[in-house]
């Protein structure tokens, strides 16, 4: 059975995060979908490069960014 101390605080967290994104992609679109493949769904950096035809490199550029402005976003 879930725990309803921290459901609240977990569902929020979620939507915090879609919040985030989503001003993320409203600014710097080309910065989400790295985030998302390597921080939701664990893809290393080769297979995200891949993935989206970018050098390894970008896509560690793209990351760090991301999380960066993400992470402000959640902050403030």
């Amino acid at each position: 059975m879930a725990d309803p101390r921290t459901t609240g605080v977990i569902a929020g967290s979620r939507l915090d995060l879609l919040d985030a994104l989503e001003l993320l992609e409203s600014h710097r679109p080309e910065l989400v979908a790295p985030l998302v493949l390597r921080d939701i769904c664990q893809l290393d950096y080769r297979e995200i490069a891949g993935h989206l035809g970018l050098p390894e490199g970008t896509v560690k550029s793209r990351i760090h960014q991301a999380r960066s402005q993400v992470r402000a976003t959640l902050l403030q």
